[in-house]
């Protein structure tokens, strides 16, 4: 067998009874996925604080501000907001500068995703990126129903 191909194997007692299944030691890769990867809008502030909104004086961000605080910058397909934001790092999207002349073309000042940056997921919530998971952008342009504690969720509890 060459050297990089994938080895098909059997069970053991696949062998003494006759049955050869081929099964292949590898992932399963996005074209075999049955669902398709979710999609996330990306956008990136136009003047960086490099903290989370609310805090140390900063206005706390919600949707109807998010027009004049922040430019799209992308469309992007991940498994979770901590997947786009490890995808929208510079050193993984943009190795070697690739992006600048688009970062200079939107008027943005950062290549990689940090504290105050937003994603929004396909059910239309906007997430604010903190310094340690995510905190869901207030949306002030409905009434949505959630008290001021409900909208703070981490990665981690958010699965």
């Amino acid at each position: 067998m060459s050297r990089g191909r994938l080895r098909p194997w059997t069970t053991r007692a696949q062998r003494y009874r006759g049955i050869k299944t081929t099964r292949t030691c590898r992932s399963q890769t996005t074209e075999e996925r049955k669902d398709p990867m979710p999609t996330y809008q990306v956008y990136y502030a136009r003047r960086p604080t490099y903290f989370a909104s609310g805090q140390l004086g900063t206005p706390l961000l919600t949707v109807s501000r998010l027009q004049e605080t922040h430019t799209h910058l992308t469309t992007i397909q991940a498994e979770g907001r901590s997947d786009a934001w490890l995808k929208m790092q510079g050193e993984n999207w943009s190795p070697n500068g690739e992006a600048r002349p688009l970062i200079e073309m939107l008027d943005l000042t950062h290549t990689s995703m940090s504290v105050g940056d937003v994603l929004r997921d396909e059910d239309g919530v906007y997430w604010e990126c903190l310094d340690l998971g995510w905190r869901r952008v207030e949306d002030d342009t409905a009434e949505t129903g959630l008290e001021e504690g409900d909208h703070v969720l981490h990665e981690k509890a958010a699965r």
